[in-house]
């Protein structure tokens, strides 16, 4: 657990005094409970990794758990995160199953993620958590999803996360690192985040490099002159401070000084004054990876027309000697490996094509499985029939537990040796089948220019439609789509249909999507190719030709039976709970949602869990239940991140409807602009984006921007949608823009055809608003009766508090103007508090100012109760009975960071248990 025992010792280390610096304020804050990350990168050589040795060093009284990439396992599902959880306890894997290697196939990382959050917060007590993870650039991609979800969560945990990245191109030997636009993301989005680009030494940290290592440069300027060779480059300017002697270095004259034209030759230097048996080892060594058994290198040392190594022991001690190989304390038995990358790759550069394509052949008939095709691979000289053969057939019965991606990889692998023109297009087709089957979209987009240079026919069309529709580029999707579902094979051409299907739903042809799709979904015979978007496309369709019990139906047929569910099943609910959502219905959106979402805690696949859990805190946020915006802001990225265009519009519309509801402007419209910006609307992003648009815009008190905001939705067709789909919020907005442009008879008709939308529907927050809009038209007619019996009829029991608070500022403002003082002023202050515990600024000045001009300033006893969004977030679950662990895993955070918010809430409201903070804050009923 405790990485700082039995440690290698470390070379001598000089400078970076500013990033270390930087590293022990990360530690001291997390000790203060102030998490921290902090991002080293360099590029190949520039000392990152001997940079957090260093800081490890530094960081006494830390518990460390690290991790490293490898160039090797860059493809092994959840790799970093199973060396993470290697070193938790077992109590803790053993709380926390998912987290660890035995987790069930096809969990999302999601799920991990939280199970990882938990496990990591209840980790060394009070003293700080040390996580390090070295060469990120080789991270598979669950890990990066995973910790890039636990690292958006981290609080007030004790933790300091350090991440090593290496720039992609090794030649660079100054500049700022390219990196994966997810951690790019993270870092952006996490406030203290520390970023540390490693650039090359100064010329005075060069000279005491050179003192540590014994080779004083002995004289002035000799510094400088090496900076300007190397550009402080740490490993660079090692190698020649160790191969060349100082009288070279201290001379002036530039012809003096023999610096090798690059680090590729000093190295081959170096290898060169090792034994002929050394020198074997090293070359195999190359050519098996970073990383090896030393019988293995051996072995293969003593093929390709080379003397045998007998003694392995001594060619390794050779290796070692001239500072290019060393034995691997962390590995099995016998593992050995390069000191740095750079070295395996400057030695495997200089080998012939021929000996390397011998050595590989050699490594072959040691390795078994995934790594003997590897090498055979790098063997091959041409299209080879048998590796491709046994590439596929690898591909087809992978190991329990591989990813679409690893089956994938094997597919385009196959097809690169393919001898058949049709055999190497038809694996590139699976592949690409694969990926998107799996939801891989942004995969499967790096197919695009294999699909495209393909022989055409109905699957390579198809298949570049489908790219095409989901990036967004229906004009382009069309013509590919049409002339697949055109040819004789029924397999491309059912495809085909299916995803012209959804292309008319999206483009609001919803009768010819159902007729579309329903052909499709009804067949059984057909694959997940086809039946998820046929059936995303029948839902939808019937949804919006206002034909909800068959789309149910539809549903239910997906999901299964509840005695043999299928694993469309959470999908479904999914679905469900976000078509609730749009009408409004919380109560079934937040039990269909949280369902799906127990079911990803427990293990299944759910494609769709990040799209609920923004959803449910969505759904949540309005109702009252907790603050949902940092939620449903992590559901964007994560959206962004999964490649998934359509639901990131749908996210972002209802993100930016929850920031200009707190009068983040800024916040809300740059959202708007994202959404404007993608150029792929539909019905239903045009639905909630308009909504966004117009509440932006009344925050504004800009009537007509509202109306501006609203033109997509009130298009006939658009609004015929929205009504089928029971999407009433853009019509209540209408009233209102109208009305305060106090165009009254414009908003009436436009009321009535709200009121008839709302006839046979429960109440809720659009029938809230609805009395609230025809209060205020009445007293525009000067009806002080039918006012006031308009507003007292919108008070119903429901957790709509934001529509409840507004008709409440409302009617109180008109009771204190009929001169009801006492019952006024008691409604404003109940609207207030809901206000307040909502974070309505823009709805709550006003209430204030009401309040104010009836004489009452507020006190500090009647004031809101002074909780953060999160603290408010924690106490709604825990009158509810969640233990501190129950809480975490709603919300998505640490225990550790639900017990900080919770001591503070006792602090605040003078309680020191969970009964008094029940008692508290109970509410009385209506």
């Amino acid at each position: 657990m405790d990485g700082h025992e039995g440690a290698p010792p470390r070379r001598p280390f000089v400078g970076r005094r500013a990033e270390l610096e930087a590293v022990d304020e990360a530690v001291a804050a997390a000790r203060r409970g102030e998490p921290g990350i902090v991002w080293i990168a360099g590029a190949a050589g520039m000392g990152k990794s001997a940079l957090l040795a260093s800081a490890i060093g530094r960081a006494d009284g830390t518990t460390l758990i690290n991790a490293t990439g490898d160039e090797a396992e860059a493809a092994l599902p959840y790799g970093i995160v199973d060396q993470l959880a290697a070193a938790l306890p077992a109590d803790l894997l053993a709380e926390h199953p998912l987290a660890g290697p035995d987790r069930a196939p096809g969990a999302d990382p999601m799920v991990v993620g939280a199970e990882l959050l938990a496990a990591l917060g209840a980790v060394g007590g009070d003293e700080p958590l040390l996580v390090v993870v070295d060469d990120v650039q080789w991270a598979d991609d669950l890990s990066v999803r995973t910790l890039v979800f636990v690292l958006r969560r981290l609080r007030h945990d004790h933790v300091v996360v350090l991440l090593g990245a290496r720039t992609p191109d090794p030649g660079l030997l100054d500049g700022e690192p390219a990196v994966d636009p997810r951690w790019v993301r993270l870092l952006d989005a996490t406030p203290g985040a520390r970023r540390l680009p490693l650039t090359g030494l100064a010329p005075a940290e060069l000279s005491e490099l050179a003192a540590a290592l014994g080779r004083p440069l002995g004289s002035t300027g000799a510094a400088g002159r090496l900076w300007a060779r190397t550009h402080g480059h740490p490993l660079h300017a090692r190698t020649l401070l160790e191969e060349l002697d100082p009288e070279a270095l201290a001379a002036t004259t530039t012809d003096v000084l023999p610096a090798p034209r690059s680090l590729a030759a000093v190295v081959l230097v170096r290898l060169s004054r090792a034994s002929a048996a050394g020198q074997a080892l090293v070359v195999a060594a190359s050519v098996l990876g970073e990383a090896c058994s030393l019988a293995d290198a051996a072995a293969v040392a003593g093929t390709a027309g080379a003397d045998p190594v007998d003694d392995p022991v001594a060619a390794l001690d050779e290796g070692v000697r001239v500072g290019l190989l060393a034995e691997r304390g962390n590995r099995p038995v016998g593992a050995i490996g390069f000191v740095h990358p750079l070295l395996r790759a400057a030695v495997y550069g200089d080998q012939s094509p021929a000996r390397r394509r011998a050595l590989h052949r050699a490594a072959a008939s040691l390795a078994t499985g995934r790594a003997a095709l590897t090498h055979r691979i790098a063997a091959a000289v041409g299209p080879d029939a048998e590796l491709a053969g046994d590439l596929e057939r690898l591909a087809v019965d992978v190991p329990a537990g591989a990813t679409a991606l690893d089956v994938a990889d094997l597919l385009r692998a196959a097809a690169g040796v393919a001898v058949d023109l049709d055999d190497h297009d038809r694996l590139v087709f699976r592949a690409a089948e694969v990926l998107l089957a799996a939801g891989e979209t942004g995969r499967a987009g790096a197919l695009e220019d294999e699909l495209t240079a393909a022989r055409p026919g109905p699957v390579r069309d198809g298949l570049l439609g489908r790219l095409a529709l989901l990036r967004g580029r229906p004009a382009l999707a069309r013509p590919l789509l049409d002339a697949a579902a055109q040819g004789n094979d029924p397999g491309p051409r059912a495809i085909a249909t299916a995803d012209l299907a959804l292309l008319a739903v999206l483009d609001g042809r919803p009768a010819q999507a159902v007729e579309l799709a329903g052909a499709c979904f009804a067949d059984p015979d057909n694959g997940p190719l086809v039946r998820q978007p046929a059936g995303f496309a029948l839902i939808l369709g019937l949804v919006a030709l206002g034909r909800g019990d068959d789309a149910r139906a539809v549903l239910e047929l997906a999901g299964g039976p509840p005695e043999a569910r299928t694993p469309l099943h959470a999908d479904t609910l999914v679905v469900r709970g976000v078509l609730a959502a749009a009408a409004d219905d919380d109560g079934e959106a937040a039990r269909c949602l949280g369902e799906a979402l127990r079911l990803a805690r427990a293990g299944q696949p759910v494609r769709t869990a990040t799209v609920a859990a923004g959803y449910l805190a969505m759904v949540r946020d309005r109702t009252g239940e907790v603050d949902g915006l940092e939620a449903v802001e992590l559901a964007v990225a994560s959206a962004r991140d999964a490649g998934r265009g359509f639901a990131e519009l749908m996210v972002r519309g209802y993100a930016a409807q929850m920031h200009a509801l707190r009068g983040h402007q800024d916040r809300a419209r740059a959202h708007l602009t994202v959404i404007a910006d993608a150029d792929s609307a539909w019905w239903g992003s045009t639905i909630v984006t308009a909504a966004a648009g117009a509440l932006t815009a009344l925050v504004d008190d800009d009537a007509a921007g509202m109306l501006r905001a609203l033109a997509p939705v009130l298009h006939p067709d658009v609004l015929a949608i929205a009504d089928a789909v029971g999407a009433l919020a853009p019509r209540v907005l209408h009233v209102e823009a109208l009305l305060r442009l106090a165009r009254f008879a414009a908003a009436s008709e436009s009321l009535g055809a709200l009121d008839v939308r709302l006839a046979d529907r429960p109440p809720g927050h659009a029938s809230i608003d609805a009395a609230r809009l025809r209060g205020l038209l009445a007293e525009a007619a000067g009806d002080a009766a039918g006012a006031r019996a308009a507003f007292e009829a919108g008070r119903v029991a429901v957790a709509a508090p934001l529509a409840l608070a507004r008709l409440e500022t409302e009617l109180g403002r008109h009771l204190v103007t009929a001169g009801e003082r006492r019952t006024g002023v008691d409604l404003l202050r109940s609207a207030r508090d809901r206000l307040a515990a909502l974070g309505a600024i823009p709805f709550l000045a006003p209430c204030e100012e009401l309040l104010h001009a009836a004489g009452l300033t507020p006190s500090p006893e009647e004031d809101a109760l002074g909780l953060t969004p999160h603290e408010d977030a924690v106490v709604a679950l825990v009158v509810r009975g969640l233990t501190n662990r129950e809480v975490a895993r709603e919300l998505f955070v640490s225990p550790r960071t639900v017990a900080y918010h919770l001591s503070n809430v006792y602090a605040k409201l003078g309680v020191t248990s969970r009964a008094q903070l029940r008692d508290r804050m109970a509410v009385p009923a209506r």
